[in-house]
């Protein structure tokens, strides 16, 4: 839905209306202290509905890996009771090589936790998300449409709104000139994704790594029950992972994430199920019985994307526009989330501080020109508070892919001694189990 108000000003705009962009909005109407501000979302397509948020490129048939400490931050967001009966529990993660000697299991039990992390369809995500959105009284909806310029200006960013018809552009420029909105924000959240005109367009430079692999996902329709166990097992092209999915009509399902050479890919994206499912269950094995049928297939490249600055004055990028994963351990929205905390505890003091009565209380030697929620000075707040975090899980994610995404005989044999220790070393394995549910 496109907003249907005049107002030109607004505390926070948001580019992106994906996962990432509509839970920051969410969070800050679930904080206090930013609940008064105004938001509004941009995005280039029309926001999904509760029965169509499939429809959204964001919630397509892809699935999110949540771990324990994600399902907390979304419980303090008051978004996990929209989200649960979606979610897939995973009870046990098992973790094997394929074609050599050596695995490990982790149990939710060996920890005292209800469950290891959860697995929730893109499209069950984004219709709950959907739901709250519309139950926001101070966010409001400019789709479709996209932010085609942004400047800086006194007390924020000064961004360029241009509405679109069908999800496109105006196709004459009387139509786009007509359809240009020039909006004034203290805070604007670029949120759109890996691939962000905006940013290349605001100078934006950020690093990449071009793995060479591509990644298959698809639904997989299985013979016998997962248990909710997830299984990550390491070929030699790179991770397969087979994720615990809910029932539809009876039948077991699981979600693939199977990384692949980039004509492999190309091959498989187009080979028939019964070609496709041969060779996955060549290199899954029979854990989970014959793979029966197999769901819409998505391809994408896989690299390492990271934005060589985070922020500026009345601007942050949240998402993968900041830091863009390989999907190894799956960690790309639980890092996100946590991002997204951060940032509405950091916005949340600014605003608190902001407000006229915490200003006359201080009285003028208290009082900061420079603490506003767009301010360098708390955006610099929220890039401290997450660049250890950051840099680990960028740090460990390019290490496990390149480990794992081998045939040298030095790493084949690190990765086996590396998988056998969490069995016979039980610290090593508490350790890696916390780092698995997110908690640190």
């Amino acid at each position: 839905m496109r907003s249907t108000g005049d107002r030109k000003e607004y505390d926070v705009v948001i580019v992106g209306g994906g996962m990432v962009g509509a839970t920051l909005a969410c969070a800050l109407a679930a904080q206090p202290a930013t609940a008064t501000l105004s938001v509004l979302i941009v995005d280039a397509q029309p926001m999904p509905t509760r029965a169509g948020a499939a429809a959204h490129i964001s919630f397509d048939s892809r699935s999110t890996a949540l771990s324990a400490a994600s399902r907390n931050i979304l419980q303090r967001l008051d978004l996990w009771e929209q989200i649960a009966p979606g979610a897939c529990a995973i009870g046990d993660i098992h973790v094997s090589d394929h074609g050599r000697f050596g695995s490990t299991r982790l149990s939710a039990t060996d920890f005292s936790v209800e469950a290891l992390g959860y697995v929730v369809e893109n499209a069950a995500f984004g219709a709950a998300l959907a739901e709250r959105l519309q139950a926001l009284p101070r966010c409001e909806l400019h789709a479709p449409g996209r932010v085609v310029d942004a400047s800086p200006i006194d007390g924020g960013m000064r961004v360029t709104i241009e509405s679109m018809t069908g999800g496109e552009e105006s196709s004459c420029d009387s139509e786009r000139e007509a359809g240009l909105t020039p909006i004034e924000t203290k805070l604007l959240v670029i949120a759109e994704g890996g691939r962000s005109p905006l940013c290349d367009r605001l100078g934006i430079v950020r690093s990449r790594e071009d793995y060479g692999q591509h990644a298959l996902s698809a639904n997989v329709g299985l013979s016998q029950s997962h248990e909710g166990v997830a299984f990550e097992r390491f070929t030699n092209t790179g991770p397969l992972a087979m994720l615990p999915l809910l029932p539809v009509d009876g039948e077991q399902r699981a979600s693939l994430v199977w990384t692949l050479a980039a004509d492999e890919a190309e091959e498989y994206a187009t080979a028939s199920d019964a070609v496709l499912l041969s060779r996955l269950q060549e290199k899954f094995g029979w854990r989970l019985g014959r793979l029966s049928r197999v769901g819409a297939r998505a391809v994408y490249p896989l690299s390492l994307r990271v934005a060589q600055e985070q922020v500026r004055p009345g601007l942050v990028l949240l998402g993968n526009v900041a830091h863009t994963l390989h999907p190894v351990a799956g960690q790309g929205m639980n890092l996100s989330l946590r991002d997204i905390e951060a940032l509405v505890a950091v916005l949340a003091d600014a605003a608190a501080a902001d407000r006229p009565g915490a200003q006359e209380a201080e009285g003028p030697a208290g009082a900061s020109t420079d603490s506003g929620i767009g301010s360098m000075q708390t955006l610099l707040g929220y890039t401290e508070a997450r660049e250890e975090d950051q840099a680990l899980m960028i740090g460990v994610t390019d290490g496990l892919t390149k480990l794992f995404s081998s045939d040298a005989r030095s790493k084949v044999l690190l990765r086996k001694t590396g998988i056998l220790s969490l069995d016979l070393i039980p610290a090593l394995k508490r350790s890696f189990g916390a780092r698995a549910m997110g908690f640190d």
